[in-house]
């Protein structure tokens, strides 16, 4: 009983003797200014669309009212006037476009689109969406789509009785081949000549510094942080009287700097995965963690009276028998923490399972021990 002791204790002297050296790259960690900010004037844009696709092979909706009365409506454009009634609608398929603009985009330019069926229809393989406009968030017309839709998929037989179906992937769904094409110019200006402005995109007090210190390091006197997500970047005078604001931009997102944030636990519950924060520290503490497993077998049986007896009914009645194992777990003496590799180190050797450790440490940030916030998602 004494080596396994010899060996844990070796073990927790070794990880508290870890090099420096962990620490002090963790801190030297940086990252570049485009990867953790946002510019003003630099948007995605969002577009949406209400279509038809025709061409199907049987796949389409049934008769339903929103697709009969889309194809009228659609052939009144043609001066042909047909009762939604006498319409068939099994090769047809209502759908719904939606596109995002990243960043900027102008007339003639086409952008990637997403048709969604939205009636019954169980393909849209093979399928051809009909002159459709796409409304952006003024509610104006921004792009107009058209032509070929790829799924990547199908569906083919009929899953009745007696029938049978063969899907691939998700057919409902697709792209149109050749994306919309752009009516109008979408976020082409450039941002304010004078004063630039970037959003963090998590937002943080030392970030906010460190990101202004980074940037006055390299254009002296140029940042300050606005408030806790919000930094005001002024413009050089040279770069401003030379019209050469998008390399300005293109410098400042070059510059490295090293983020900060709080330190924290994430967890999901329904996946048993945890993401552990690089500042996650726990005090010394002492943990014994067992578990109880309670088995609950029910047997169902016949109760009979005796032969020849005039009592007694015959009744189904249940034996139930319960057993209850509780581990014999021992008291582990746990270090100070104060990097991620030592956390791992430790974890992997008391050797428990993802949802134990939500439960660990849950009771750890009880106990005082955690210096850090849990989240579940």
């Amino acid at each position: 009983m004494l080596t396994p002791r010899i060996g844990v204790l070796t073990t927790f002297l070794y990880l508290l003797t870890l090099p420096a050296m962990v620490q002090a790259q963790g801190a030297a960690f940086k990252v570049r200014v485009k990867d953790a900010v946002r510019i003003e004037g630099v948007e995605n844009y969002t577009m949406v669309g209400y279509g038809l696709v025709v061409g199907l092979a049987g796949t389409g909706d049934s008769d339903e009212v929103l697709t009969q009365r889309t194809l009228a409506n659609m052939l009144q454009n043609f001066n042909m006037v047909v009762d939604e009634g006498d319409l068939k609608a099994q090769n047809s398929a209502a759908v719904m476009l939606t596109a995002t603009i990243r960043g900027s985009a102008h007339t003639g330019d086409t952008i990637q689109t997403t048709i969604s069926s939205i009636g019954d229809a169980t393909s849209l393989t093979g399928g051809e969406l009909l002159l459709t406009p796409l409304l952006g968030t003024t509610g104006e017309t921004w792009a107009i789509a058209q032509g070929a839709v790829t799924t990547g998929g199908f569906q083919f037989g009929s899953g009745g009785p007696g029938g049978q179906s063969v899907t691939k992937n998700h057919p409902t769904v697709g792209i149109l081949t050749n994306g919309a094409k752009m009516l109008v110019d979408i976020g082409t200006s450039l941002p304010d000549h004078d004063m630039l402005t970037v959003y963090l995109k998590k937002p943080d007090y030392s970030t906010a510094v460190n990101l202004v210190d980074a940037i006055n390091s390299r254009f002296y006197g140029t940042a300050f942080a606005a408030d806790v997500g919000t930094i005001k970047i002024r413009v050089p005078v040279d770069y401003r009287e030379e019209e050469r604001i998008t390399e300005f931009i293109r410098d400042v997102e070059q510059i490295q700097f090293q983020p900060d944030g709080i330190a924290k636990v994430v967890f999901n519950e329904r996946t048993g995965t945890i993401v552990f924060g690089g500042d996650v520290k726990i005090s010394q503490v002492a943990i014994s963690h067992g578990n109880v497993t309670v088995n609950i077998k029910n047997t169902e049986g016949i109760s009979q009276p005796s032969p020849f007896s005039d009592t007694g009914t015959t009744e189904s009645v249940t034996d139930q028998q319960t057993q209850v194992h509780e581990e014999n777990s021992p008291v582990n003496l746990i270090p100070a923490i104060t990097t991620i590799s030592e956390l791992v180190d430790i974890l992997n050797l008391l050797g428990v399972t993802p949802r134990d450790i939500m439960v660990i440490f849950h009771t750890l940030r009880e106990a005082g021990a955690l210096h850090a916030e849990l989240e579940a998602i």
